[in-house]
């Protein structure tokens, strides 16, 4: 049984093995696989370059050092700025030597009398051009200025850059006094408008006085050996129809509307007391704004354009509260003064070529631009007026009615002998509103001195 059972168990077993065989036999047979070639892989290596900036071209006269001189009024933080920029762009490196306003003329002459290059750049004002020119103090531009850039200059900036045919600076604010009111106050007093006339001013003073609403309300600067002092008086004769020479250069200022003039600015002072005493020893256009800025005025003239500044928000406690007018009439007309500058190049600079690049930097239409939109200076070349930004701000800033005030500008006189004639006429002045003259005595002595300063120059 045992033999038996073992024979079934190997059958069971061999028929399981020939059962695996011949399904085995069924499968087809496996398709060989074929050899793979192992191909390199080709990396494509991606490296950022940082490219080479093209080498900056070191300015032409990078090294050179050019010599300003100035007062601090002049030395503005925006003008301070501009410097810089032009210092940036030039290479050039501007040292500036600030002194009292009073002080900027005689260092300047006595530098140029004696033909020292101690100054390259200087301001000039259109009363130095006859005293400048005769002397060729002054390096000539017209090797300098393009066809393009004379086009370009203001009729009106000429007239303070040119003497004689020749170009002696280029334009730098080419400006006019505007008369500026505060129309709040002037509201609060019961009136509508601004004053025409000298008489309505008066008037109109005497009132906001005598409301309390300011004490002084005509604000000048009338500080001894001050060149607004002759400025003044100026407009004031214009304005009163008379002329201070006739045709042939005598003075006629000691007669008719030059002693009238002056005896409105004693009256003005003394006898209507409208204008604060304190006027003796200012001096600055900046501090006459900052005394209608603090509500201590009702009235002044200021160059250029105030109102940029007076009624901006950051820079004016008051903004928004004043405007610009027609200068007060007399029977001359509603008279203001003109006053252009220039920038000029002294005639002996070591460095003559930089200090033009400079002052085209400073006093072209770049720089008279950025000058104009940071504070209002008034440009001298006709595509920066034309230019939208500056046209847009100009409306804002009273243009129109500027654009009408220069119809009406005195002109102070073109003499060689013009700083003697000033500073005597400041004199005199400052003797009459300090009640030490008459003002026809005062006046007379000028003339009679005048006349000599006339036949020491011959014309």
């Amino acid at each position: 049984m045992k033999t038996v059972k073992n024979s079934k168990v190997s059958a069971v077993w061999i028929g399981w093995v020939i059962l695996g065989l011949l399904l085995g036999a069924c499968v087809p047979a496996a398709t060989p696989t074929p050899a793979v070639v192992e191909k390199p892989v080709e990396v494509t290596r991606i490296i950022e370059v940082t490219p080479t900036p093209p080498a900056t071209p070191t300015p032409r006269f990078a090294g050179v050092t050019l010599t300003l001189l100035d007062n601090p009024e002049g030395q503005t933080e925006n003008m301070i700025a501009l410097q810089k920029r032009c210092e940036e762009k030039t290479g050039i490196r501007l040292n500036v030597e600030v002194v009292p306003h009073g002080e900027v003329r005689p260092k300047l002459l006595a530098a140029l009398a004696n033909k020292l290059p101690t100054y390259d750049l200087f301001y000039v004002d259109i009363i130095d051009l006859p005293q400048y020119a005769a002397a060729g103090y002054t390096y000539p531009l017209e090797g300098f200025l393009t066809p393009e850039m004379r086009a370009d200059i203001l009729p009106f900036a000429e007239k303070g850059v040119i003497y004689e045919g020749k170009w002696i600076a280029l334009p730098w604010k080419a400006e006019w006094m505007s008369f500026v009111y505060n129309k709040k106050m002037l509201k609060d007093a019961g009136y509508d408008r601004p004053p025409r006339t000298w008489d309505e001013l008066i008037q109109m003073s005497l009132d906001l006085k005598k409301k309390g609403i300011v004490k002084y309300p005509m604000v000048f600067s009338w500080a001894a050996n001050y060149e607004q002092v002759t400025v003044d008086y100026v407009m004031l004769v214009k304005s009163l129809g008379g002329e201070l020479f006739d045709a042939q250069g005598n003075p006629v200022f000691n007669q008719g509307a030059g002693v009238q003039a002056l005896q409105l600015m004693y009256d003005m002072m003394h006898k209507y007391e409208i204008i604060d005493p304190a006027a003796l020893t200012l001096r600055g256009g900046g501090k006459r704004r900052d005394v209608m800025l603090a509500g201590q005025g009702a009235f002044v003239f200021l160059w250029g354009t105030p109102l940029l500044v007076m009624n901006d928000p950051a820079k004016s406690p008051r903004a928004g509260e004043f405007d610009i007018a027609l200068a007060p009439a007399g029977p001359g007309g509603p008279y203001s003064v003109a006053g252009p500058m220039g920038w000029a190049i002294s005639a002996y600079s070591k460095n003559p070529e930089a200090a033009w690049e400079f002052l085209r930097c400073i006093a072209g239409p770049e720089g008279e631009k950025f000058m104009f939109l940071k504070e209002g200076a008034p440009p001298g070349w006709k595509s920066v007026l034309n230019d939208p930004e500056v046209s847009m701000k100009l409306k804002q800033a009273g243009g129109d009615v500027m654009l009408q005030q220069a119809a009406f500008l005195a002109m102070r006189p073109a003499l060689p002998y013009y700083q003697e004639w000033s500073a005597a006429i400041q004199k005199a002045i400052q003797e009459v509103l300090t009640k030490q003259k008459t003002p026809q005595k005062a006046l007379d002595e000028v003339a009679a001195y005048t006349r000599e300063l006339k036949a020491k120059y011959g014309r």
